[in-house]
């Protein structure tokens, strides 16, 4: 029968010897208490504007209030990332082989984080206290921008609908094909800490597209947008955007620079870090359908 187990789980699991055997259970209970506590946190800010009360003109503001939680959390989650590129020199020089081990947590905190961003971005917050949204000016916050084309806004919340959830769909597959193919060592960036360890990752997709995963996070909050396409799905898309092409860009590409010189400046000049050009989408169908 063959084998369930993640590729690249053992070399993950070797980098992290302290939660072996039954201890491995840490590692969820962290990341789902990482998780719900983002949660938290963004839907109080969600609720903050139906909490303080509305006096005069800057009383309005407050609808800003769910677009700072995510960029709050937004923030730290880049934050706890960087963490993993910003010490690895001198955990390496400390702790030698257990150095992945002292702050992989850190980043995985930065990850679960995103993660909880996206799900956010795919709650309708203001159902909750929908007489108060309702209300202009906070309304125009969270209608649909279909619905100013009055004689066809029905039809095309059902197209929106459609395609929004196609885009989801695709991504979650995106997702799972990349950690399938790549392994959970790669995904959990280990060789960042042992890169003589590491093998060349020679997959199409990279012709196609400079990162998968990231892709594949970022279309399902792209789905989520087009499913709602309200300011605020568009604002929190925009953010998580933002904050990850700000890593990419400064802190991993820099890194990928670094490690291949001028061939990979090129390389990132050729290819699309998050979103394939339409001439490429045989390829990135036939690697999401496993026929690469």
């Amino acid at each position: 029968m063959k084998s369930l187990k993640l590729k690249g789980i053992d070399k993950f699991l070797e980098r992290i010897p302290k939660f072996s055997g039954k201890r491995i259970i840490i590692l969820p209970i962290y990341c789902i208490s990482v998780f719900t506590l983002s949660l938290i946190i963004q839907f109080y800010f969600d609720l903050l504007p139906t909490i303080i009360p509305v006096v005069g003109v800057f009383g309005y503001l407050i609808v800003i209030f769910p677009v700072l939680g995510v960029v709050l959390m937004g923030s730290i989650a880049i934050f706890l990332v960087y963490q993993m590129w910003y010490h690895r020199d001198r955990l390496k020089a400390k702790y030698g082989q257990l150095s992945y081990q002292k702050i992989f947590l850190v980043g995985f905190g930065g990850v679960v984080i995103i993660f909880s961003i996206v799900v956010h971005s795919l709650t309708p917050f203001y159902l909750w206290k929908f007489n108060f949204w309702s209300q202009i000016p906070f309304s125009i916050f969270i209608i649909p921008l279909t619905s100013y084309l009055t004689p066809i806004s029905l039809v095309l919340g059902y197209i929106r609908f459609i395609i929004g959830v196609f885009i989801c769909i695709l991504a979650l597959m995106m997702f799972v094909r990349s950690i399938e193919t790549f392994g959970i060592d790669y995904m959990t960036v280990t060789y960042l800490y042992f890169p003589e360890e590491s093998e060349l990752q020679n997959h199409k997709i990279y012709s196609v597209l400079r990162h998968p995963t990231y892709s594949g996070i970022l279309l399902i909050c792209f789905g989520g947008m087009i499913i709602y396409l309200t300011l605020y799905s568009i604002a929190f898309f925009l953010i998580l955007y933002g904050g990850m092409y700000i890593h990419i860009h400064f802190v991993e590409e820099k890194e990928l620079i670094n490690r291949f010189g001028d061939s990979y400046k090129e390389y990132r000049k050729k290819t699309p870090a998050f979103f394939v050009h339409i001439k490429s989408w045989c390829v990135f169908f036939k690697f999401i359908l496993g026929r690469e």
